[in-house]
């Protein structure tokens, strides 16, 4: 029985290319196309002003029911995003929009715990800036 080369081994031979095409197929990567990775975004929810993830802070409910700031932004529950100064956390309390976006009332020690996390918070940032 006589063997017959396959068309796909032809193609590989005649590029002369070892392992996959995808840069031999003339795409090029990001940076070179212009394109500029873009930082995610979120919102204030006190004062809804929208900026990089990184530049505020987190707070979190965990799925026991604690609430806390997270600065790594990554715990596990529902998370609501605050600049990290004390007005905006003093008017999400008030106002009741971080209650609403942890889907959890506020009593007065947890927001005491909540203001000297922040604080805490801003300070971490602050210095790492």
């Amino acid at each position: 029985m006589r063997k017959t080369g396959r068309s796909s081994e032809r193609r590989k031979s005649a590029s002369g290319t070892s392992g996959s095409g995808a840069t031999a197929a003339g795409k090029k990567p990001p940076a070179a196309t212009g394109l500029v990775a873009r930082l995610p975004q979120r919102t204030c929810v006190a004062c809804r002003t929208t900026r990089a993830k990184r530049e505020l802070v987190r707070v979190v409910r965990s799925p026991a029911g604690e609430l806390s700031v997270d600065l790594r932004g990554k715990a596990p529950g529902r998370g609501a995003y605050l600049d990290p100064d004390e007005g905006c956390l003093e008017r999400g309390i008030a106002g009741g929009a971080l209650a609403r976006a942890l889907e959890i009332p506020i009593d007065q020690a947890a927001a005491e715990t909540l203001r000297a996390e922040l604080a805490a918070a801003a300070k971490q940032r602050r210095g790492n800036a």
